[in-house]
């Protein structure tokens, strides 16, 4: 085999792999049955000011999130969740008051701390499950101890 016809072979398999590999990676969107998802996040009987949700499958499907902004969260369809039972991690953010130079943006930030107690993100028991064809609104009411 010449050498021409050996790289274009080499050059092919290499960008059928890749191919094969995104697709196992994203899935296949026409046939995937994303359900758009939507709700609240509150912390002590208030909105949650800034925070992430995600949900874990128990099963079949993929991770999903997003970011809770004055405690509401929103993923669209063609992000969504698959139908089925889900983990829900929660993680919530508020300044310390202290700062640092962030050498990418170039200037002084504000330093953020995680304080949402674990049982509602490592150690979580939340549960949401997402079902075809219908509204799946969620609504988590955070409090410590419970």
């Amino acid at each position: 085999m010449s050498r021409f016809y050996r790289d274009r072979f080499s050059w092919i398999s290499t960008v059928a792999l890749i191919g094969v590999g995104f697709i196992a990676i994203t899935g296949c969107s026409p046939g995937d049955n994303r359900q758009a998802l939507k709700g609240t996040v509150t912390w002590q009987d208030s909105p949650l000011p800034k925070g992430v949700i995600t949900l874990y499958p128990k099963g079949d499907g993929s991770t999903v999130g997003c970011e809770v902004i004055d405690g509401k969260f929103s993923i669209a369809e063609s992000n969504g969740a698959t139908p089925g039972k889900y983990r829900v991690e929660i993680l919530a953010f508020r300044p310390t008051g202290k700062s640092e130079f962030d050498i990418d943006q170039n200037k002084k930030v504000s330093i953020e701390e995680q304080f949402l107690p674990k049982q509602f993100n490592s150690s979580s028991t939340l549960e949401a499950e997402v079902v075809a064809g219908k509204p799946n609104s969620f609504d988590f009411d955070l409090k410590p101890g419970k």
